[in-house]
Formats: structure tokens, C-alpha cells, sequence
């Protein structure tokens, strides 16, 4: 099986767009372009449909004012659409006539009206037709709709044999209020696709123009761009050689000529830099034998004066032992009478929590025992208030008392009125009509007062429970305060024992805050006789490693300027590959 190739013309391409600059920037401008196009588009479109949404919303206000005039114009005269037979009725003549006048006033193109009664759906009046009842005209969907749905109905823009339109349709009713058909007005629309049409060909021709002038702007820009940076590319291929015998010339003022003014000043710099290390060179060679031959005697004296060092270093160990174990002991005695003074700490925070939670149990019990008494006042006032509602509903219950018997008493009257003006005959019987409605009131009287009765009664025994259940209440608030009054002496008692612990504790305290005061100055000291023993001893430590590494970096630094001298004469060797002037 053969392996698959790549494509070359898509490797071309690619390879072209990779190597040359003017490639990219010719594709960046395009895409720039094809942004904007885009952005046209999208912009042309927005502008296109919210014109045409305002066009619309013109065509429906139109449309929606003259069909309101003209169903004005039906309702005020007296004449029916429903009513006309033929041309020849006057009522047709009259709105034939206003049709056309609203036709020519508003500037539409057609204003009529159809009917559906008979079952047969015909014009009953069209303007600019002369023989127009009659004709048969199949209503349309949103004709029906508007029927169907009793409403004002906007149809959408259409296109027929005539032209471009956009309707609106009103339902008609007869002298029943039965609905015969509709009115209908249409308006040329054409205006709004040939607007939608004019923005795309004008948006067409913008995005053509922006194409052209943008490629073309693309091409000059990196052609002029190109061309200086080549000619630099050039020049700096020579320099990579080592060639640096050539000036690079390129008159321009902006950061290309910028960049080449630089480029020839670095020439320049790199090419007195290598006459400087030709020579440097020669004279660091004949330096470093000398330095090389000064470095080992200077390492053979370090390694003596390490050797002294390290049997100083020995002796001061062995103080530093002896100090740090009297050290740790004390450091331990300072650790124990931290912890206690530590605990004594917490048991003081403590009794001082405890002494401040009895002192505001106190001060709660005090609170507590003042709304004890508002509560003992409002309870006298509730007894007071329930007494006066009982003494209230005895006095209520007297009064409908007194009602009823004026009922009773009005229901006589009224039976004995029936009874005279029953003798009278025919001229008592509206007064016999009242003397029932008399009856009938009083009864009702008599039946409202039996129900207050009931009524009264029941919140008459509501009273005395009430009572009864607010004496119950004030004995047991009585009894609430007195146990309140020994629940502040307990307190009372509690805080004065707490008060006297606490100042115990804080004698305690004190007392170890010396104690421990004077451990912490003892520790110090000797921390710090030992911190001063142990940097003597790591100084001398230090003295002899840095004498041992002073040894082992002079040794390092002959090795290192042995190094340089070869470097030396190889760096000769790499000038020389220089061309300079």
C-alpha cells in the first residue's frame, strides 16, 4: 500500500503565506474586508427589517384611521349598508359617494364594501367601479378571520395582478346587529420592497467598492513595505557571513528607515568590537601565565593556616557542649512554671466569666422582677375591664329586654290595625298593607333581640370565666415574684463568693508573673552565653572552610585562567574570520 501525499499547490500556498510577509498582511487586510462585508450585511439587514417594521406599522396607522372614519360616517347616518338592493338606492348613492371622497382625501386605492349575508359573498360598494353591486367576490382568509373574530383585522403584504397592497377589514352589522359582511380598505405598499430592494443593491455596491479599494490598499501597502525590508534582509545575510565592509543605505523617515540607521550603527559598533578583541585578546593570553604562576603559591599558604584553625575549632566545642546542657535544664523549669502560670491564667478568665454571668443573672432577675409587676398592674387592669363588660352586658340585656316588649307591643298594634281596617273594606286595604309590614318588622325586631339575648349571655359567662382565669393569673404572678425575690439573694450571694475567689486568683497570679519574669531573665542570659560561644565556634568553623574553599577556588582559578588563555587564542582564531576595514 502507497503512503498518501500532500497536496503541492496546498503546500505552495501555504509555504508562500508562511515565508513572505506581504502574504500575511495581504490576507489579514482581506479578512479585515471580509469582517466589514459581513458587518454591512448584517447591519443592512437589521436597517432593512426595522424600516420595513416602521413602514408598517405607518401603513397600519393609515389604514386603521380611515376605516375608523369611514365606520364613523356609517354609524352617524341613518341609511344601512344592509339595507342597499341596487345602484339605484340612495343609500348606496350617499356612501358610494363618502367612499370615494375617503379614497382621494387619504390617498388609497381601494375603499369598499362586501357582503356575506345571503350566503353569497359579493361587493356591495367599490370605488372607481360603476357596476360594482352585486359582483361576486370570494372573501379571503384574513376577511374570514376578521368575521370569525368580530375585530379589526390587518392583513399581511401581498402581491397580486395589480400591484403590491396591504389591507385592514372591519366587520358590519345590520339594523339587528347581526353581522352581513365587512369593510375593507387596501393601500399600495410597493414603497416597502422597493426600499428593501434599493438598501441591498446600495449595500451591494458599498461592499464591492470597500472589496476593490481595500485589495488594492493591501497590494501598495505591502509592496511599499516589502521592497526595504528585502533590501535589509540582504544586508544582514552579508553581516552573517562577516562581511562587515558594506553600508546599509534606505532613505526613508519612517520606522523602516528607523530600523535601518540602527542596523548600520550596530555594523559599526560589531565591527570596532572585533578589532577591540583582536587586540584584548593577545594581551589577556600573555596576563593570565603570570596570574597562574602567583595563584599556587598563594594555595599552598591557605592550606597551612587551615590546618591551625581547625584544632582552635576543637577546644571551643567542647564549651559550647557544657553550656548548651545547663541551658536545656533551665529552658525546662521556665517551660513547667509556664504551664501553671498558663492554668492560673484560665482560672482567673474563668472566675471572671463566672462573676460576669451571676452579675447580669442579677441583673436579668431584677429585669425580670420589674415586668413582674407591669404584669401584675395590666392583670388588675384586665380584672377591672372584665367586671365593667360584665356590668355592660347586664345593662345590654336590660335594654333588649325593654325591645322585645316594645316588639310584642308593636305586633299588637299592627294585629289590631289588620283587624280595623279589615271592617272598613276596600278603603283599608293599603292601610292594612302597611300594618302587615309592621307585623313583619316587629316580628323581626322580637327575633333580633331573642339572638342579642342568647348572645349576651353567652359573653356574660365568657365575662365570668374571664374573671375567674385573671384572678387565677395575678395569685400566681404573686407567687412568681416572691420566688424571683430569692432568686436575686442567691445571686447576690453567688457574686460576692466570686468576687472573693477572683481576687485570691489575682494574687496568685501575680505572684507567678515574678517568679516567672525571673526565669525568662536567667534563660536569656544564658541562651545568650551560649548563642555567643556557639558563633565563635561556628567562626572558626567558618575561618577554616573559607581558608579551605579561598584554597580550593585559587586552585579553581588557575585551572580557570589556564582555561581563559586557551579560550584566548581561540577567540584569535575566531576573529580572524572577520572581513573588516
Amino acid at each position: 500500500m502507497s503512503k498518501p501525499t500532500s497536496n503541492p499547490s496546498k503546500k505552495s500556498v501555504f509555504g508562500w503565506y508562511k515565508n513572505h510577509i506581504s502574504a500575511k498582511m495581504i490576507c489579514s487586510i482581506i479578512l479585515l474586508i471580509v469582517f466589514t462585508c459581513a458587518a454591512f450585511s448584517i447591519a443592512e439587514s437589521k436597517i432593512s427589517s426595522r424600516l420595513t417594521n416602521e413602514l408598517e406599522d405607518q401603513f397600519d396607522l393609515r389604514l386603521a384611521t380611515s376605516i375608523q372614519s369611514m365606520n364613523a360616517y356609517l354609524e352617524s347616518i341613518p341609511e344601512n349598508p344592509a339595507d342597499i338592493d341596487g345602484t339605484g338606492n340612495e343609500g348606496y348613492k350617499k356612501i358610494k359617494a363618502k367612499l370615494e371622497s375617503i379614497l382621494v382625501t387619504d390617498t388609497l386605492e381601494n375603499v369598499y364594501i362586501l357582503s356575506n349575508n345571503t350566503g353569497k359573498e359579493q361587493i356591495v360598494v367599490l370605488t372607481g367601479v360603476d357596476d360594482d353591486y352585486g359582483t361576486d367576490y370570494a372573501f379571503s382568509d384574513d376577511m374570514k378571520a376578521a368575521i370569525d373574530s368580530q375585530k379589526m383585522t390587518y392583513s399581511s403584504i401581498y402581491k397580486d395582478e395589480y400591484g403590491i397592497h396591504k389591507s385592514i377589514f372591519l366587520p358590519l352589522k345590520d339594523r339587528d346587529g347581526k353581522t352581513f359582511g365587512i369593510a375593507g380598505i387596501d393601500i399600495d405598499a410597493s414603497v416597502i420592497p422597493a426600499t428593501q430592494t434599493f438598501i441591498f443593491w446600495f449595500t451591494v455596491v458599498i461592499v464591492a467598492v470597500v472589496i476593490v479599494i481595500g485589495v488594492a490598499v493591501a497590494f501598495l501597502l505591502s509592496r511599499s513595505l516589502t521592497r526595504p525590508i528585502n533590501k535589509l534582509v540582504n544586508a544582514t545575510q552579508k553581516v552573517a557571513e562577516g562581511d562587515l565592509t558594506e553600508e546599509f543605505a534606505l532613505q526613508r523617515q519612517d520606522e523602516l528607515g528607523t530600523l535601518a540607521g540602527s542596523f548600520n550603527a550596530m555594523r559599526g559598533n560589531l565591527e570596532t568590537l572585533i578589532h577591540q578583541i583582536s587586540s584584548s585578546s593577545k594581551v589577556f593570553s600573555e596576563t593570565a601565565g603570570n596570574i597562574n604562576q602567583s595563584s599556587n603559591e598563594m594555595g599552598a599558604s591557605s592550606h597551612q593556616v587551615a590546618l591551625s584553625m581547625n584544632s582552635v575549632n576543637e577546644g571551643v566545642s567542647e564549651v559550647v557542649v557544657s553550656i548548651t546542657d545547663s541551658t536545656s535544664s533551665i529552658v525546662e523549669v521556665n517551660e513547667e512554671l509556664a504551664k501553671v502560670t498558663s492554668e492560673v491564667t484560665g482560672m482567673q478568665q474563668m472566675v471572671h466569666e463566672v462573676s460576669s454571668y451571676s452579675k447580669d443573672g442579677q441583673v436579668l432577675v431584677e429585669k425580670t422582677l420589674s415586668q413582674m409587676d407591669v404584669i401584675q398592674q395590666e392583670m388588675k387592669q384586665s380584672q377591672d375591664a372584665a367586671a365593667q363588660l360584665d356590668t355592660r352586658s347586664k345593662e345590654i340585656s336590660d335594654f333588649i329586654t325593654v325591645i322585645t316588649h316594645i316588639a310584642t307591643q308593636t305586633n299588637l298594634l299592627a294585629l289590631n290595625a289588620s283587624i280595623e281596617a279589615a271592617h272598613v273594606g276596600e278603603h283599608g286595604r293599603g292601610f292594612a298593607v302597611v300594618a302587615g309590614e309592621v307585623k313583619k318588622l316587629a316580628e323581626q325586631s322580637s327575633e333580633a333581640a331573642n339572638s342579642i339575648t342568647e348572645l349576651i349571655h353567652s359573653t356574660q359567662q365568657d365575662s365570668q370565666s374571664v374573671l375567674a382565669s385573671i384572678e387565677q393569673g395575678s395569685q400566681a404572678v404573686e407567687k412568681g415574684q416572691q420566688w424571683i425575690h430569692e432568686m436575686s439573694e442567691n445571686f447576690n450571694t453567688i457574686f460576692n463568693g466570686v468576687s472573693s475567689f477572683s481576687a485570691q486568683i489575682g494574687h496568685l497570679k501575680e505572684s507567678l508573673d515574678k517568679t516567672d519574669r525571673s526565669f525568662e531573665l536567667i534563660t536569656d542570659s544564658m541562651q545568650k552565653i551560649s548563642g555567643i560561644t556557639e558563633e565563635q565556634s561556628a567562626g572558626y568553623q567558618e575561618v577554616g572552610a573559607a581558608i579551605e574553599e579561598q584554597s580550593a577556588t585559587i586552585q579553581e582559578i588557575a585551572g580557570a585562567i589556564r582555561n581563559l588563555s586557551q579560550m584566548a587564542d581561540e577567540l584569535q582564531a575566531s576573529v580572524q574570520y572577520f572581513k573588516v576595514s
